[in-house]
């Protein structure tokens, strides 16, 4: 396994960032906390820069902590909790497959990787929170093999996410992060040499791999 670099640190912490608050909107003290901190204003690749300035201009806007937390739950929920929520954040939706292939896949490879994402997500395994704790988890542990790997089997949906995310945010917090995901997983696929636009499902849904889950769903917290 290799150390980590700073440069995987930043990145686990843009992915920690990303999950957090695709599982639960910033309350009032977290907003306090993201408006006395200042963004980059350079960042590479630009994906990353575009997220932080949006997130700046959203900064410059807050009035009271409150107030803007109060705003980013009703935003939340409309983009990802509904009843009719503009967007679905989970693989499996961008599979297009509800009969349990790719959660499954994707639970096949927190138990082969060793990767356990906080008990505190209550999201299911395949959902965007999750898989990018788990990029978090080997990020900061800086295992690049075991990092490549999931990505290479889990990440061909992420940029598909992160567009969805720009486009159908209405307000700059929510699209800054939008880009921020986007440049978090170009970032980290250029790290290990992995090309994006390349990226396809790296695990079979063939009728028989769907009818046989990898894991028992009651050993595995996650879905």
């Amino acid at each position: 396994m290799s150390r980590p670099t700073d440069a995987t640190t930043e990145l686990a912490d843009l992915y920690a960032f990303c999950s957090r608050v695709l599982a639960d909107p910033p309350d009032e003290a977290a907003v306090e906390r993201l408006a006395s901190e200042g963004f980059p204003r350079e960042a590479s690749p630009q994906a990353l820069e575009n997220g932080f300035r949006l997130l700046e201009r959203w900064r410059g806007g807050i009035d009271d902590p409150a107030e803007e937390a109060d705003e980013l739950r009703r935003i939340h929920t409309r983009l990802f909790v509904g009843p009719r929520p503009k967007m679905q954040v989970h693989e499996s939706w961008y599979a297009d497959d509800f009969l349990g292939g790719p959660l499954a896949a994707v639970q096949r490879s927190y138990r082969d990787l060793g990767i356990r994402p906080t008990a505190e997500l209550r999201e299911e395994a395949d959902h965007a929170a999750v898989e990018l704790a788990a990029l978090e988890i080997l990020a900061g542990d800086g295992d690049e093999e075991h990092r490549r790997a999931f990505l290479a089997a889990h990440g061909w949906w992420l940029p598909e996410l992160a567009e969805d995310v720009q486009e159908l945010a209405d307000d700059p917090f929510y699209e800054g992060v939008g880009w921020l995901i986007e440049g978090a997983v170009d970032a980290d696929a250029a790290m290990l040499g992995l090309d994006t636009g390349a990226l396809s499902q790296g695990y079979d849904l063939s009728p028989s791999y769907e009818r046989t889950p990898s894991v028992d769903p009651e050993e595995f917290p996650y879905g």
